[in-house]
């Protein structure tokens, strides 16, 4: 093997970490831009907190309750295909390492320690010149000429596919037949099952984009290939083929911040991961190795993890994992709020929010107990028409400006969420139920558990909303009757509110016989 450094490439890095969908709440929808991550504010230390639920401040989340197996070929479920890799390894001059590859109980792949480990220690050091970066890529023979320019998931997942092609006379032979010809993540579905399986589910227009970016970048790889008349293996080199490929590399890949790239990295990447821990993956220009220090202890025999990070929705995981944590306390889906282009206090407005470091578009995240404060405070301002009132307006504090005020923004949030839970095509409870079946598939599976997440999510915030509003509904007549203090804005919302429940009301009604 060539020894080289890894350091940062010219080209752009495709992060795996995907923003969710967002709905906008005021005004126009803003263009979409293929595979462009949001940048997201997850504001906790001051949220809307849902009754009966703990404040978690971001400084001490509770991490992911998962312990992930990686996507590993079906090739390479057998204490023999571990063995070669591993024997292929120490042929190569692989150090010996202190944790072993072997199948975990629930079936995938782990690595498991060989003596007792304290905390701070290493339990993985791969040497540099055994993984796989772009600097391979740059060098690549056939695959330098397609990638040039490209990001690096874009270049990794070419790698793979013409290794792939090359069988046993790859080089990499051993390590490459244990990856897997796809994953769950549903940019390598079918037109039809992302319409209809993750129809409603804040990732539907990701995927749709993701989609969208992977045939151009192929359609442009396969024109640059034809140009350079270069006799690709056309089996190989389909548009299947690349987002399967491309799929496999996210969720094998390992990102290393202090070199600022992503890396193949034996063993390291059959590594499980879990937020019970806060080991994580790094480049040590010391040891000149790809090292993993544990945060914990472990004794003989057990399994070592790694930390996913945090603030990762279930959104993120289907498209770069494929899987779901239904019990992932980071969960979450965004909402986006505007100002109103036509308002006229639009600039005066634009100026407090940037003063606050947010943008006129701005994207909020709603979890499953809790929303930000702040989300709240911008529609605030979105929606005040008297400049006079902006100094009433405070970011990290949670203060009403008028009753009337956040009655429009109140409801404005429950009308949002009440569209997004009707353009699902099941309810919760069908979904729930669909999930205790065993003749459903893995895919179908898998966009059911986003479903439910994604629907409690939205049930718990609107009866948190309506729990907001309830002190400002109404209030009590001379004959005992609760009369609206702001019925004129009822009125608009009422309309909207019975706009966006109209299809379920005519199916429900037509299922009853009603005209």
């Amino acid at each position: 093997m060539v020894s080289r450094a890894i350091s940062p490439c010219n080209g752009a890095s495709c992060s795996s970490a995907v923003s969710s969908s967002t709905t906008h709440l005021t005004l126009q929808k803003a263009a979409p831009s293929r595979l462009r991550c949001r940048q997201r504010q997850c504001l906790l230390s001051s949220a809307a907190v849902f009754p009966g639920a703990n404040l978690v401040v971001a400084s001490r989340r509770r991490p992911f309750l998962i312990r992930a197996n990686l996507n590993w070929s079906s090739d390479a479920q057998t204490e023999g295909q571990l063995q070669d890799l591993t024997s292929w390894l120490k042929q190569q001059g692989l150090p010996d390492q202190v944790v072993e590859l072997k199948q975990s109980g629930t079936g995938g792949i782990g690595c498991f320690s060989t003596r007792p480990l304290q905390a701070g220690e290493c339990a993985i050091k791969i040497p540099e010149n055994f993984t796989v970066t772009c600097a391979d890529v740059a060098n690549h023979p056939v695959i330098s000429q397609l990638a040039t320019g490209r990001p690096d998931i874009i270049g990794l997942a070419l790698w793979l596919m013409y290794e792939k092609s090359l069988g046993e006379k790859s080089v990499w032979y051993p390590y490459v037949k244990t990856f897997p010809s796809t994953t769950l993540s549903p940019i390598t579905w079918s037109k039809s099952e992302q319409e209809t399986l993750l129809k409603g589910t804040s990732v539907a227009e990701e995927v749709n984009q993701r989609c969208l970016f992977l045939e151009d970048e192929f359609s442009e790889i396969m024109e640059t290939s034809q140009s350079k008349l270069m006799d690709l293996p056309q089996s190989y080199f389909t548009v299947d083929a690349f987002k399967n490929a491309f799929a496999v590399i996210l969720s094998r890949a390992i990102y290393l911040p202090s070199a600022e790239l992503y890396a193949l990295v034996p063993i390291a990447d059959a590594v499980n991961v879990t937020g019970k821990c806060e080991a994580s993956f790094e480049y040590s220009s010391e040891y000149q190795a790809v090292v993993l220090r544990v945060d914990k202890g472990y004794t003989l025999g057990q399994q070592v993890f790694a930390s996913y990070g945090q603030n990762r929705p279930n959104s993120d995981l289907l498209i770069s994992y494929g899987f779901v944590d239904e019990n992932n306390n980071s969960d979450f889906i965004e909402v986006e709020v505007e100002l109103v282009n036509g308002d006229p206090l639009r600039t005066l407005k634009s100026q407090i929010l940037q003063m606050a470091n947010f943008q006129d578009g701005q994207s909020f995240p709603l979890y499953l107990d809790r929303f930000p404060t702040q989300l709240l405070s911008y529609m605030r301002l979105a929606r005040l028409q008297d400049a006079v009132e902006f100094a009433k307006i405070v970011f990290d504090r949670d203060i009403i400006v008028s009753e009337a005020n956040e009655y429009e923004v109140l409801t404005l949030l429950l009308t949002d969420c009440r569209n997004r839970l009707s353009s699902f095509e099941e309810s919760l409870d069908d979904n729930i139920r669909l999930l205790n079946r065993k003749d459903i598939s893995e895919k179908e599976r898998v966009a059911a558990k986003l479903r439910v997440c994604e629907q409690r999510i939205l049930s718990n915030t609107m009866s948190a909303l309506r729990n907001r509003l309830a002190p400002i509904r109404g209030v009590p007549t001379k004959g005992g009757a609760m009369k609206d203090r702001h019925s004129d804005i009822k009125e608009m919302f009422g309309v909207m509110e019975d706009v966006a429940s109209a299809p379920r009301k005519f199916m429900s009604n037509f299922m009853k016989g009603k005209e």
